[in-house]
């Protein structure tokens, strides 16, 4: 009764279902659809322990207030199946309900037989039960927290609980589409350990790679030492994991076919990145992702959670995970450079959806700590979306982001060359270059409208126009500049700029701007 009245508060009288949410793919651009329109997730994700409706009611208005679109919130095997066979759903069926009253979609993150590597949240009857449920084993014969992905029992129990799961949030969301997209499992893999050293799995390693496998990848047939090296035992965990994670999303969508995606704990810049040690051994990694993406049918991505700091090592990731059979999502990001590392992505990098960093690292009861600063980008590009969404992978949209000593960044369009600069502007021997914000804050995405008009978004940057090399005009001038937004996908003028605001560069200011600009060569 208690599910039949939940359902009842959550549905929607509706004539007609609005097309489910799906990634779609134009030549090689992929975009998230929602209710047929390209959408880009303005979000964040609460803390593991957080998915929980008293504790996302406290977050929400600090969420609200950010201009986000989107939460990340984790739903757990162990909640909604605390007894066998016995589910329970009104924790997430009031979460939905908290959302839609602020707006805001959801994305279902799956706590099922993995979360970072170990098990720790799957229900107790599945942990206590050692024998029917058996976990790993460590090359010293000793079981580890991490349940086996060789076991039957293991699959059926959660692949069983998931697909419960999204029959429900069927019921419940079919029509509204409040939760756009799920995650399957959190992180795979194991921690403690490279791969199961039991008895069976050591049979299994021992015997030779399945012909499907080397068929897929390319490779000679033999046994997993023989095929992989060095790297033997992590492809043998992949190999295990990814059919795993597979079983359950496959399970998930005969239910209900959100998008799915998995989410990878990097092995790059993790110390000796020793798999089973710096990082969750048989996840999605760059070094096994032709694996993943061969045994992962039923996911639409393999998703890095790219915490990485240095912008280039940071580009590069992604780069490894842009391929032509996997669309770029990246279900998390940290640290001081998160709202910079927002344009790269947005722009030359081309992701089509976007979360951040904890929400409860940003926000308390009522207010926004000073951490959430970087999502007054939120604001400036929420209203942008459509004309993003329409750009990326046109070659039409570039970021230009600050960095220590790279104060100049050059951009080439159809027929002007935009130079965006950060920080007071020097002349210097060749020219006037920038300097450095204080907190290297200068960020912008650069979007050809035309020839020569052009949207400028973004902080603490300036801009300045020339035509293109070899062109016959050598200077360029604003015919007019205005400072507005868009109101659903249409361009609204707040101000015309001129003057000393347009002399010599088209200013972005600390807190940001829109700029819609007409370009002359003469």
């Amino acid at each position: 009764m208690k599910t039949f009245l939940c359902a009842l508060l959550l549905a929607t009288v509706t004539l007609h279902a609005a097309p489910m949410p799906r990634i779609v793919r134009d030549g090689n651009h992929f975009s998230l659809l929602v209710d047929d329109k390209p959408y880009l997730v303005l979000g964040a994700q609460v803390n593991n322990s957080s998915g929980w409706p008293s504790n996302i009611e406290a977050l929400l208005p600090g969420a609200e207030a950010l201009h986000l679109n989107t939460i990340e919130v984790p739903v757990y095997w162990e909640n909604v199946e605390p007894e066998e066979g016995k589910f329970r759903f009104d924790t997430f069926d009031n979460i939905i309900r908290l959302a839609r009253g602020r707006n805001l979609h959801l994305i279902m993150l799956w706590f099922g037989t993995w979360k970072n590597g170990t098990m720790d949240y799957v229900p107790q009857w599945v942990k206590s039960d050692m024998e029917r449920f058996p976990r790993m084993i460590d090359a010293g014969g000793r079981p580890v927290r991490v349940l086996t992905p060789h076991s039957d029992a293991n699959l059926n129990a959660d692949r069983k609980a998931f697909a419960q799961v999204m029959r429900h949030l069927k019921e419940v969301d079919g029509e509204q589409h409040s939760v756009i997209m799920v995650q399957v499992e959190n992180e795979p893999g194991s921690l403690f350990t490279d791969r199961d050293h039991s008895p069976q799995a050591n049979k299994e390693f021992n015997g030779a790679v399945p012909a499907t496998l080397v068929e897929a990848l390319g490779k000679p047939a033999g046994t997993w030492t023989q095929v992989f090296g060095a790297e033997a035992d992590e492809y043998f965990a992949a190999y295990a994991v990814s059919r795993y994670v597979n079983a359950v999303a496959e399970g998930g969508k005969k239910a209900y076919p959100l998008p799915a995606y998995v989410n990878v704990w990097l092995r790059e810049q993790k110390n000796f990145m020793r798999p089973g040690e710096a990082y969750p051994s048989g996840g999605g990694t760059l070094n096994v992702l032709d694996l993943w993406k061969a045994m992962t049918p039923a996911l639409d991505a393999v998703a890095p959670d790219n915490y990485v700091l240095g912008y280039q090592n940071y580009g590069r990731v992604l780069a490894g995970y842009r391929r032509k059979d996997n669309p770029l999502l990246v279900p998390e990001i940290g640290g001081p450079r998160f709202a910079s590392n927002i344009f790269y992505a947005l722009g030359d990098l081309r992701r089509p959806r976007l979360c951040s960093v904890r929400l409860d690292s940003i926000v308390e009861v009522g207010k926004v700590l000073d951490m959430a600063k970087g999502f007054a980008d939120c604001r400036l590009l929420g209203p942008a979306i459509p004309l993003i969404s329409s750009l990326q992978g046109t070659g039409k949209l570039h970021s230009a982001v600050e960095e220590q000593y790279l104060t100049d960044r050059l951009i080439e369009s159809s027929k002007f060359d935009v130079l965006v600069q950060f920080g007071t502007l020097h002349p210097e021997y060749g020219g006037v270059f920038g300097t450095q914000t204080p907190g290297m804050t200068g960020r912008a995405l650069v979007a050809e409208l035309a020839p020569d008009e052009f949207v400028v978004i973004g902080f603490d940057a300036h801009i300045q126009f020339r035509p293109t090399r070899g062109a016959k005009e050598q200077s360029a001038q604003f015919l007019r500049a205005e400072e507005g937004t868009f109101v659903d996908g249409q361009w609204r003028t707040d101000r015309v700029l001129n003057g000393d605001q347009t002399i010599f560069t088209a200013n972005l200011p600390a807190h940001g701007a829109i700029l819609r600009l007409k370009v002359m060569a003469y």
